[in-house]
């Protein structure tokens, strides 16, 4: 506007040309308001036909299945399985998997698949999203993982490996341990329900607090016939390796081991025996173990091969001399591992052969004799050490390594209390409300 003078000094307002009137505050409040009502349903608008679903696999259901059971046509079922395929094997689904599938709703009578995912093993999971050409595209999302060093303590019940698997220890922790009490534990005959285990290794977990993957065991221990052993990891400055020592710096590593093989049990043992195959009566001089052919069987100790090939009614034979005037033999073997042959050096754990039943055998299992001099005795009654003791720094370092890994077990034991306690104070506190309705 402008002021101009008029008749008698009386200023009058002139409106100057293209000037927009002025809005009041009321009318300006409202007109942005509507402008962001627009913005949102144009951002929203694609997603407001937006439907999900969770179904879990059904026993014997296929990919396919459940895509066109939650609403899918069976062109995009194939379609998004293609596309799946390229980053999953589709038969790998396993009954109770939960699989989140999206549509997008066309009309009131059609919906369209948009996508699924679902968790494909721990710490991943398979994402499959439908693109502006109508094809579908798959990839792998690999989730953070999250590091901690895990206790694992609990009572065995039907059996060790059961036991600790229930508790969250994977097969390769379980492995780990049975290395370590092989030298002085009989799996088949130690061990009993009731007997207290403790495993402390490192573990790495997902999002959802699934174990992924687990690194070295720090520390074992077993209960078994009233005498708990304990051991703990150290690798002592220049050795090659970590070893295993007992609370006092002691070798946990045996002349010998009493079990040269894992997960067999002990089908007969030293003794008297009826001969299956005689019928008779006769000294069994050695342990048996029952296994599928193919199970690996280890050499019980370091030393040097004295024999390897066909030896009559042993069928396929390994014997094995050791120091201190030792020496093993494993027979009915289906076949020799690489390498070995007379005069090859063996080490203490490596695989010697592969169970089988060659020769007098009425079935697959390792026979196993240990010889000391020119007699043989149970190899379940062995009791001779060989590892190397800690003294001096080595055993003080050692000593410091020991306080580190207890005080871990005692802050985690602490923390699985405290989680106890929280729910059972929820499972109390739940039960007491409902009492009080």
């Amino acid at each position: 506007m402008a002021l101009a003078a008029g008749v008698g000094g009386v200023w009058a307002a002139t409106a100057l040309p293209n000037m927009p009137a002025l809005e009041s505050p009321r009318t300006i409040a409202s007109r942005e308001a509507a402008e962001r009502r627009a913005e949102h349903r144009a951002f929203t608008a694609p997603y407001l036909g937006q439907e999900s679903q969770e179904i879990r696999v059904a026993q014997g259901e296929t990919l396919a299945n459940i895509l066109t059971r939650a609403g899918a046509t069976p062109g995009d079922a194939n379609a998004a399985l293609t596309s799946v395929s390229n980053v999953f094997n589709p038969r790998s689904i396993r009954p109770g998997q939960p699989i989140s599938l999206y549509f997008q709703r066309r009309s009131p009578e059609r919906v369209e698949l948009t996508g699924f995912a679902f968790r494909s093993a721990p710490g991943a999971s398979v994402t499959v999203n439908r693109v502006a050409s109508g094809d579908f595209t798959a990839r792998t999302v690999l989730m953070p993982l999250t590091f901690e060093i895990a206790r694992v303590a609990a009572r065995v019940d039907t059996s060790l490996y059961d036991a600790a698997q229930r508790q969250g220890a994977t097969s390769e922790i379980i492995a780990q341990m049975a290395d370590v009490f092989s030298y002085d534990v009989d799996f088949q005959r130690d061990i009993h329900p009731g007997d207290p285990f403790e495993f402390v290794f490192h573990r790495f977990y997902d999002d959802k607090g699934e174990t992924v993957r687990t690194g070295e065991l720090l520390y074992v221990s077993l209960s078994t016939n009233d005498r708990k052993r304990e051991y703990y990891r150290f690798q002592a400055p220049g050795d090659r390796s970590p070893q295993w020592y007992d609370l006092d710096g002691n070798s946990a590593r045996k002349a010998l081991m009493k079990t040269p093989i894992n997960g067999a049990r002990i089908s007969s043992g030293f003794g008297f025996r009826m001969h299956p195959i005689m019928g008779y009566s006769r000294m069994h001089r050695g342990v048996d173990f029952a296994a599928p052919s193919g199970t690996p069987i280890m050499a019980a100790g370091e030393g040097v091969v004295d024999r390897a090939g066909r030896f009559g009614g042993y069928g396929n034979y390994v014997r094995i001399r050791h120091a201190s005037n030792y020496e093993t033999a494993y027979a009915h073997m289906s076949r020799f591992a690489r390498g070995i042959r007379p005069g090859a050096r063996v080490r203490q754990g490596q695989i010697i052969g592969y169970v089988g039943t060659t020769g007098a055998s009425t079935g697959p299992h390792l026979h196993y004799e240990v010889y000391r001099g020119a007699q043989q005795i149970n190899p379940m009654g062995l009791r001779v050490q060989v590892g190397r003791n800690l003294t001096g720094a080595d055993l003080q370092l050692f000593l410091a390594e020991r306080a580190r890994i207890d005080r871990l077990r005692e802050v985690r034991q602490q923390e699985t209390e405290a989680q106890i306690a929280r729910a059972t104070q929820v499972s109390e506190g739940g039960a007491s409300r409902g009492l009080a309705e």
